[in-house]
């Protein structure tokens, strides 16, 4: 995950890079898939959830939405939300330039709550996927904002941005300040949207903020997600 895209897709110090895995190109790829990474403190960008595997496996191209790294712990200051979607929006126009003819994003964490607010630009995607989206820390005082700015972002979301869109909650998550609301703000921005919305709130197993990578849940729910993704 370490070429750079064409200049355009650069924003805020951010850049669209392809993954790791060899791209076949516009020409030939069903189109590109942008992983949108978790918040992290040092080291390379998180990698994606395993499920994501099987779309690469339908011959969807990876790629990653970078963000600058680091600030101290619980300071995002060098990952703020408004500069995150803007740059978003801007790799997701650049890949259709560059000959993708379907686009796909798929978020976790921070990278979801991104994701989420990007969708106030028509066009975005075809389809996108948040997996647990946060972005106000796990402090009890702080979950009215977040609640108050999930829901503000649902319902900022603009009719064509998106044609089926997925939200994933879990059970036993931290950042979550209220599953059952946002699974309803979530849906009904979505219905009034006119995009296909898919929620999977609170299964089972796995658990906790970062199931996503739980080699469970792609046994669970992978084939379903990817369908979804897919169309």
């Amino acid at each position: 995950m370490l070429l750079l895209l064409p200049a355009g897709a650069r924003a805020q110090g951010r850049q669209m890079r392809p993954g790791a895995a060899r791209l076949l190109g516009p020409a030939r790829a069903q189109g590109a898939l942008v992983w949108a990474h978790q918040h992290y403190l040092d080291g390379p960008p998180p990698d994606p959830p395993p499920f994501l595997d099987r779309l690469l496996g339908q011959g969807w191209d990876p790629w990653r939405l970078d963000r600058l790294a680091p600030a101290a712990p619980g300071q995002f200051g060098l990952d703020p939300l408004e500069a995150g979607a803007a740059a978003l929006a801007a790799g997701t126009a650049a890949l259709r330039l560059e000959g993708y003819r379907q686009v796909l994003v798929v978020g976790e964490s921070r990278g979801a709550f991104i994701t989420l607010v990007a969708l106030r630009q028509a066009g975005l995607a075809e389809a996108v996927l948040l997996l647990a989206p946060a972005a106000h820390g796990s402090r009890p005082e702080r979950r009215p904002q977040a609640l108050a700015e999930f829901r503000a972002a649902c319902a900022a979301a603009v009719p064509g941005a998106v044609r089926r869109a997925g939200l994933v909650l879990f059970q036993d998550d931290p950042y979550d300040p209220d599953p059952a609301a946002r699974a309803a703000a979530f849906a009904e921005g979505m219905a009034r949207c006119g995009a296909a919305a898919l929620v999977i709130d609170r299964p089972p197993q796995p658990i906790g903020h970062g199931a996503a990578g739980d080699p469970e849940f792609d046994a669970l729910f992978g084939a379903r997600l990817a369908g979804f993704l897919a169309g």
